[in-house]
């Protein structure tokens, strides 16, 4: 099947529909008694089971929750802590927070090794919101706060015949934390109204069709692109939908795209670092694809190249190019603040970076003296939650500190403005050094990091760390090399050191971002392991 590949789009600039944002729509309140719908909402297991319920169902699991939460102590504007997995209890009891008349605080889950850092950097913050119950699976590990009290997801579970309770839900409806690199998080304070008429706008978006569409994706609901963005608006639209765990793809890449041929799906997305895993590896024959109209590619820098060789994979399976829709959102922004719109395909813009598209509905934004793209709008926060209490938001347009310009009408986002090194006399930022080096590392590349930090002579360089698998270690001396050449070829800078260190060993943030101060002080202290370096230049 033949590609469609635009360089650059020299069309008149298209927008989104101002009405998307400003029609009439449901409140919150209404958004979580889905009574009457038989379309159905699924989660798949790690080990592929099915745990499904129709939203009819689903709004008598939520109703129930409530009654339990409201048993269990939970008064109306209380908030409640739930560490959000992707399984059906779990978002039923979210979901019932709300229909209780509580605040919605989304935690991620702890890691495997490190509960205790876990319990420390969120802790704080639980306290100063004077969080008092938790709901989790995991009700024996240690309590947060000494002031909260772990209730089990399995407890608030049933379809009893109760009635919906009547609170209103509070005006601060949810707090999702920014994925922070280091320190304590912060909890960013979403409007309840703002919430519902951001997920209406994203429906609409997405033009969401009950009798046509299936919303399917792998991302993590704790994160503000699998909850709001996909979740929300499918629920909002009363669209069939379906999540599998995280942890499915990163194992098993190709589990993305046969999930979507499986399911049949319509609409999905990942981070850029998603359709680059999903390009390189093997399908099973007699996938179709055809049916996507809308694919997501969000979260961070979104290269040019990943998209054609996703596509060059993804195309002879039947997916549509146009589907492919590149955007620019964070959790200040509820989620979503620019995309482009469906049917269109990616587009590359000046200096190959990849436009990000015109403004969605509501949103407003424009770009200062100093290059920093600057937020207003509708769908702004309204503060944030930290260890010394809540934080009003300033003012006037929000700073997201991300490089930006536009063009064309449309929004080019270059990288966050506080990894630039200035390299002889031109700014260079650590998504240019990253975007060379995964250029240059082929299909052996499973990722990359770059840090900034000073050299012997004092001036401003770049550290890299890379990513490989393990079992071609043996190749780990020559993409180093490799990586290094590219860096300087394309940028003009020489990066030092360069590490191949096994997949896994880059600390990210809990949307996939690389923990930049954490890995330079490791790196810089040789605190990384040694059995999982399997290279290094000085």
């Amino acid at each position: 099947m033949a590609t469609t590949v635009t360089q650059l789009d020299l069309s008149p600039a298209v927008t989104w529909p101002a009405g998307y944002a400003t029609d009439p729509g449901l409140s919150l309140e209404e958004v979580v008694r889905p009574y009457g719908s038989a379309a159905e909402v699924a989660f798949l297991g790690a080990d592929g089971a099915r745990d499904a319920a129709s939203y009819d169902v689903l709004a008598r699991r939520i109703a129930t929750a409530a009654h339990r939460l409201r048993a269990a102590g939970l008064r109306p504007g209380d908030p409640v802590a739930v560490t959000l997995t992707n399984d059906l209890p779990t978002v039923t009891a979210a979901l019932g927070v709300w229909a209780a008349g509580g605040t919605l605080v989304s935690l991620p889950p702890p890691p495997r090794r490190g509960g205790e850092v876990h319990a420390q950097r969120f802790g704080a913050v639980l306290d100063a919101m004077d969080c008092r119950l938790h709901l989790t699976d995991a009700p024996d590990t240690p309590p947060l706060t000494d002031r909260m009290r772990a209730v089990p997801i399995a407890a608030v579970q049933g379809e009893e015949r109760v009635p919906d309770p009547e609170p209103a839900i509070p005006d601060i409806a949810l707090v999702q934390f920014t994925s922070g690199s280091l320190g304590t998080p912060k909890g960013v304070a979403v409007r309840g109204d703002i919430f519902a008429g951001h997920i209406k706008m994203i429906s609409r978006c997405f033009d969401l069709d009950p009798a046509r569409d299936r919303v399917v994706t792998w991302l993590p609901l704790y994160h503000d692109l699998g909850f709001v963005c996909f979740f929300g608006s499918a629920f909002y639209a009363r669209t069939a939908q379906t999540h599998s765990n995280p942890k499915s793809f990163v194992l098993d890449p190709a589990s993305w795209l046969t999930m979507l041929a499986r399911e049949g799906a319509t609409v999905s997305g990942a981070p850029n670092f998603g359709f680059r895993l999903a390009s390189r590896v093997p399908y099973p024959e007699g996938l179709d694809l055809s049916r996507m109209r809308c694919c997501l590619n969000a979260a961070e820098r979104v290269l040019w190249s990943d998209v054609v060789d996703f596509h060059r994979v993804a195309g002879p399976l039947g997916f549509p190019w146009g589907a492919i829709m590149p955007a620019y959102g964070l959790a200040e922004g509820t989620v979503g603040v620019s995309c482009f719109l469906a049917g269109r395909g990616p587009v590359r813009g000046p200096d190959g970076h990849v436009s990000l598209g015109p403004p969605l509905p509501g949103s407003q934004y424009t770009i200062s003296e100093s290059g920093s793209l600057l937020l207003g709008g509708d769908w702004l926060f309204e503060g944030y939650w930290t260890a010394e209490g809540f934080k009003p938001r300033d003012p006037g347009p929000f700073d997201t500190d991300d490089a930006a310009f536009l063009h064309d009408g449309e929004l080019y986002v270059i990288g966050r403005r506080a990894d630039v090194a200035s390299v002889s006399g031109h700014n260079v930022f650590a998504e240019d050094v990253e975007a060379a080096a995964l250029a240059a590392g082929g299909p052996l590349l499973l990722g990359c990091a770059a840090f900034k930090h000073r050299g012997e002579g004092g001036g401003e360089r770049f550290g890299l760390v890379l990513e490989i698998s393990p079992r071609t270690k043996n190749a780990a001396p020559e993409v180093a090399r490799a990586a290094r050449r590219a860096v300087t070829e394309a940028l003009g800078t020489r990066v030092a050191p360069v590490l191949v260190v096994q997949q896994g060993a880059i600390p990210r943030t809990t949307s996939g971002k690389p923990r930049r101060p954490v890995l330079r002080d490791a790196v810089l202290g040789g605190e990384l392991p040694p059995r999982r370096v399997l290279a290094e230049l000085p």
